[in-house]
């Protein structure tokens, strides 16, 4: 055995701390986040309280800065549960499911609104102001609530713009998440 010891490095705790909050905040920026859903919105689906993992990577790469997608890969589908970004309409960040992408037509008829996401039920205000034929131009996403009397969704405040989107929801969990059966 030689004199010479191997030289341990000393761990700093300091450095370990501040690279597991940079790693958090790289994944919470660019990859997952959760989110805890309020409202009724989306029952029976999704309760309110309930826990939901957000893919933010899921239609592409924003822009830490303004937010803004710097690299799209794809683009959310009908029937796909999404969180989207507080619009000039709403102000904080809403858990929705994709009812139909532009460019599309939408119809309605006998308070029944028909698009690629299916059926919905809607309510009188709805009915009338969406009654017909409506066009939605692309680059827009009518996004609803499951429970339809208790959401503020496009049907209240119509199509928002596809970049609001901030991921898809993949996990949620927290209460009793059944299925829901959508009416064609």
């Amino acid at each position: 055995m030689s004199g010479r010891r191997a030289r341990k490095r000393p761990i700093y705790v300091s450095r370990i701390v501040v690279t597991a909050i940079l790693v958090a905040l790289l994944v919470k920026t660019f990859a997952v986040d959760l989110v805890i859903v309020r409202g009724d919105s989306m029952s029976p689906t999704i309760r309110a309280g309930t826990v939901a993992l957000v893919a933010r990577y899921a239609y592409g790469i924003r822009s830490p800065i303004s937010g803004n997608l710097a690299l799209r890969w794809a683009e959310p589908k009908p029937g796909e549960i999404v969180l989207v970004a507080p619009t000039d309409k709403v102000s904080r960040r809403a858990v929705k499911r994709v009812f139909e992408l532009g460019p599309a037509y939408l119809k309605s008829e006998a308070g029944i609104l028909l698009g690629r996401g299916g059926s919905i039920k809607l309510e009188p205000t709805s009915s009338s102001r969406l009654a017909g034929f409506s066009y939605l131009p692309a680059g827009r996403v009518f996004i609803v609530g499951d429970n339809g009397s208790r959401s503020f969704d496009s049907r209240d405040y119509g199509s928002v713009p596809i970049e609001k989107i901030i991921g898809k929801v993949l996990l949620y969990s927290g209460g009793l998440a059944g299925s829901v059966e959508k009416s064609h």
